[in-house]
C-alpha cells in the first residue's frame, strides 16, 4: 500500500538491508489488532509497493503502481498488512505486464518469486520481529525478476544526489540525452512521463513539509520544493489532491 497522507502512530516501519537499499525505501507492518477497518488516503506517489494481507481465512498478495491521483485504499478489521515500498521504478516485474498498465491500478498476485501466496503469508505470520519479517519477503524478491540498470537508473541516481526534481531539457542536459531517450526511460521503468514524475516528486517534498509541521508559509515552502510561485503551488496541489494546501495543512 503506498504511503497514506495521514499517519498512524500504530504501524511499525523498518528500513531494508543494506543490499536492498537501492531498491526498497521502507518495509511498514500493521498488526492485527490495530487494524480496524479503515479507508486510507493515499497521495500521488511514483514508488511501487508490494502489500501481503495476512488474516486468520488466509492470506493475498497485491502490487500497486504509481498512483497520479489522489487515491483511497481500504483495509479490513482483524488483517495484518505487510508492505514493501520500492524506490522509484525499482519494483520488480511480479507480474506480466507493462509498467504503464499498473499506474493507478492494484493487480492480485498468487504467487512472489515463485513463492505461492499462502506460503509465504505463512511465513510472516510466524516472523516475530521485523528482521524476521524482511528476511522471509528478501528471501522471496530475490527470486524475482529484476529490471536491469539502464537510463532511467542514471537518471534516478542524478535526482536523488542532487534532492530536486528539474526540468525536462535541464535534465536531459545534465545527463547528456534527448529529451526523446529520457522520456523512453522513463515510460519503460515507470510508466509515467518525466513531467508526471517531476509533478509528483515535487508534491511529495511539499507534502513532507506539510507533515513536519515545521514548514514556513506556503510561499517559502512553494520557492523550496520548485513552484514558480503559491499560485503555482496551489494549483498543481489542488489538481493532485482534490483540496488547497492550506486546507491539507488544517487538517493535518
Amino acid at each position: 500500500m503506498p504511503a497514506t497522507t495521514k499517519p498512524d502512530a500504530r504501524i511499525q516501519w523498518g528500513r531494508p538491508p543494506a543490499p536492498w537499499k537501492d531498491r526498497v525505501e521502507f518495509l511498514l507492518w500493521q498488526p492485527a489488532e490495530s487494524a480496524q477497518a479503515r479507508v486510507h488516503e493515499v497521495a500521488p506517489d511514483a514508488n511501487g509497493d508490494l502489500l501481503v494481507e495476512l488474516s486468520e481465512t488466509g492470506f493475498r498478495a497485491w502490487v500497486y503502481g504509481p498512483v497520479t491521483r489522489l487515491t483511497r485504499i481500504s483495509t479490513q478489521a482483524r488483517c495484518t498488512y505487510a508492505v514493501v515500498h520500492f524506490h522509484p521504478g525499482a519494483m520488480p516485474r511480479l507480474v506480466d505486464a507493462h509498467p504503464a498498465e499498473l499506474v493507478d491500478r492494484a493487480v492480485e498476485l498468487w504467487e512472489v518469486g515463485g513463492v505461492p501466496v499462502e506460503a509465504l503469508g505463512e511465513q510472516l505470520s510466524r516472523a516475530g520481529s521485523m528482521e524476521q519479517r524482511w528476511v522471509r519477503l528478501g528471501a522471496a524478491l530475490a527470486r524475482a525478476k529484476w529490471p536491469p540498470l539502464d537510463t532511467f537508473d542514471r537518471a534516478w541516481r542524478h535526482l536523488a544526489a542532487r534532492g530536486e526534481t528539474p526540468g525536462v531539457a535541464e535534465l536531459s542536459e545534465a545527463l547528456h540525452l534527448s529529451e526523446r531517450t529520457l522520456e523512453r526511460a522513463f515510460q519503460e521503468r515507470l510508466g509515467l512521463s518525466p513531467r508526471t514524475f517531476r509533478r509528483i516528486q515535487r508534491l511529495q517534498r511539499v507534502l513532507a513539509g506539510l507533515g513536519s509541521g515545521q514548514a514556513g508559509s506556503l510561499a517559502e515552502l512553494a520557492a523550496e520544493s520548485g513552484y514558480a510561485d503559491h499560485a503555482h503551488l496551489t494549483r498543481e496541489f489542488r489538481a493532485l489532491m482534490g483540496r488547497a494546501p492550506s486546507e491539507f495543512r488544517a487538517g493535518r
